[in-house]
């Protein structure tokens, strides 16, 4: 195909044109990776060559594999941050080779499968008869049991059931009623869906549960990446015909169809992504809302339960071990919110995992029913346990902002106070987020102190005393001398002495409410992180 549609069919966001070469119209028969030079001159020519290793700063390095691209008439696939300096583009240019720039947060397996898929369904579209027909999938599902004298069902790789056959008088069972009601493969059929004969052979399986039709069922694949599958079910009073052909070309088509949806799918889900990561910055300026973005929604907060930072930096890799699985969170959260009916948007910012869940349009189960299924998946998929705080509904911009602050204190709170992993929500939590904003206010403003707290601090520095800790666990009690001396593990006459002359040598005056709200807050600010 024309290195052209290859760049189009991969977007912006995977590769860029750095040199279009010296051919007019370059084109790419294949892909290879570009990691021994002596096996590549012996690859075809009109090659992709990947340039795993391949530093572009490192003048020889790059100027080798210049050569070998050259050499072999392939084009160069390279890593490197666009736009870039008119110097290098001075050095790839005269080489007469075509080359690509590859988003350096892209992995080359990731590529490598995106050009193997894209070249995979451009050659099955090409072929006589490869082109889709009928229109839509749901189309394809009618021709195909029309054919074959079955109920057609085509599920993607979630056990989503993206299209059926409508036919009338078609055989129906338990299963593939609930499976059309519910739009998914039922939860007692999904061991059968994922039968590994059906998903690693390149023929047709036949298959057949106690109490349903026999079925025949046929991976759908386009190249080497696995799309979902076709199942057709037949009359039980009548036997299963030969049409293992007509199911693995029908499966050809499906999966051009099938592409093209994850296609616009992915670019939607990137679009949503992006506006999303965008708006949490703060970076949504004068034109508010994306279309991309849809609200009103529900804004989800998520992080890493983790052992102490301490623990954390002992091991080099942890930092990037937890990068690691948000980033695999942020795909389940998609993939989950997607399956279950809602068009998510989510973004990885810093250590945290945010998700809007649209509650315009919303699937079949609840927020809450959601998150904690996601939590759960996390946990056995990802072996990590992880925390998520959910906001109220927002509409707008404003709201959304307030909410990620929400979101952001919450998970604070959560930490500090060794909470364990679970599903909150900030209208529970809503107290303990106005005593942070409050004690916040008080530890950043001296205007809002009356000095008595900072005293206290300096007194018990200077004389090794405990003065502030006891008036702090004092009013932490609402006065109870029993329940504070038990917290300091003090005799309740040493309490009432301390109280005393804290009175004498500060001016604390503890039977005036006001004062003791202000010095509560003022000693809050003084302990707490």
């Amino acid at each position: 195909m024309l290195l052209e549609q290859l760049v189009e069919a991969l977007q912006d966001d995977v590769v860029s044109v750095l040199s279009e070469g010296a051919a007019a119209e370059p084109r790419i028969a294949g892909v290879e990776l570009l990691d021994s030079h002596e096996v590549v001159r012996a690859t075809a020519s009109g090659h992709l060559l990947l340039g795993v290793g391949v530093d572009v700063a490192d003048a020889d390095a790059l100027d080798s594999a210049l050569r070998t691209a050259a050499d072999t008439c392939c084009a160069l696939a390279v890593k490197c941050e666009v736009p870039v300096r008119e110097d290098l583009l001075a050095r790839i240019r005269p080489s007469g080779v075509p080359v690509l720039a590859v988003n350096p947060q892209m992995p080359w397996t990731r590529v490598q499968r995106l050009v193997t898929t894209v070249m995979a369904a451009r050659a099955a579209d090409s072929e006589p008869g490869g082109s889709p027909t009928g229109g839509d999938l749901f189309s394809l599902a009618n021709a195909v049991a029309g054919i074959v004298g079955g109920a057609v069902a085509i599920m993607d790789t979630q056990q989503v059931i993206v299209a059926y056959s409508n036919l009338p008088d078609q055989p129906i069972d338990e299963t593939r009623r609930r499976g059309i009601l519910g739009r998914r493969v039922p939860e007692d059929a999904i061991a059968d869906h994922l039968d590994r004969k059906v998903w690693t052979s390149d023929t047709v399986a036949r298959h057949q549960r106690p109490g349903n039709l026999p079925r025949l069922a046929v991976v759908i694949r386009a190249g080497e990446d696995v799309l979902g599958s076709l199942w057709v079910a037949f009359p039980d009073d009548a036997p299963v015909p030969e049409c293992g052909p007509t199911l693995q070309e029908a499966a050809r088509v499906a999966a051009l169809h099938m592409l093209a949806l994850r296609r616009q799918v992915d670019a939607e889900q990137e679009s949503r992504d992006r506006a999303l990561r965008s708006l949490l910055e703060g970076r949504a300026g004068q034109s508010g809302l994306p279309d991309s973005v849809c609200l009103p929604g529900v804004l989800v907060g998520m992080t890493e339960v983790t052992q102490a930072a301490g623990d954390e930096a002992a091991d080099a890799g942890a930092a990037a071990r937890r990068r690691a699985a948000l980033l695999r969170l942020v795909d389940l959260a998609v993939l989950d919110g997607r399956s279950l009916g809602y068009e998510p948007a989510a973004a990885l910012l810093g250590d945290r995992v945010y998700v809007l869940l649209p509650t315009a349009g919303s699937g079949p189960v609840s927020t809450g029913v959601l998150l904690d299924h996601l939590l759960d998946r996390a946990r056995h998929s990802l072996h990590r346990s992880f925390v998520a705080v959910s906001s109220p509904a927002v509409g707008a911009l404003s709201p959304l902002l307030r909410a990620r602050r929400d979101l952001d204190a919450a998970l604070d709170h959560l930490r500090e106070h060794g909470a364990g992993p679970g599903a909150y929500r900030t209208e529970e939590l809503r107290p303990e987020l106005v005593l942070r904003r409050l004690v916040g206010a008080v530890r950043g403003d001296a205007e809002l102190r009356t000095g008595i707290g900072e005293r206290l601090r300096a007194y018990d520095t200077e004389h090794d005393t405990e003065y502030a800790t006891t008036l702090a666990a004092y009013l932490r009690h609402f006065g109870d001398v029993v329940a504070a001396s038990g917290e300091l593990h003090i005799h309740q006459n040493t309490l009432r002495l301390r109280l005393r002359r804290a009175e004498q040598l500060f001016g604390v005056a503890l039977a005036d409410p006001t004062r003791r709200l202000l010095l509560t807050l003022e000693l809050a600010a003084l302990t707490q992180p």
